[in-house]
């Protein structure tokens, strides 16, 4: 089982999708794991709920090790930068 802290970040609402936008990033053994996710919900929709749903949209897809988040694509690219598997 994973322990780890979920932030919701930037939350906004996209009337044209009716949708509520964020980033959740999770932080676990001194790394922040970015995920870029979206919730349909209403604009009344109290917050509790939407970064609860926010944040289980976000585990889903970690779960699922749907695409590289930014976050995680940057540090590969440092270390292969740095052991000279990548150059420019």
């Amino acid at each position: 089982m994973h322990t780890y802290g979920a932030e919701v970040q930037g939350m906004t609402y996209n009337p044209a999708r009716q949708a509520f936008e964020a980033r959740v990033i999770f932080h676990e053994a001194g790394e922040r794991i970015t995920y870029p996710v979206d919730l349909a919900a209403p604009i009344n929709s109290d917050f509790e709920t939407l970064a609860r749903g926010l944040v289980l949209r976000a585990r889903a897809m970690r779960a699922r090790n749907r695409g590289d988040n930014i976050a995680h694509l940057k540090l590969v690219a440092e270390i292969a930068g740095q052991s000279g598997r990548l150059s420019a």
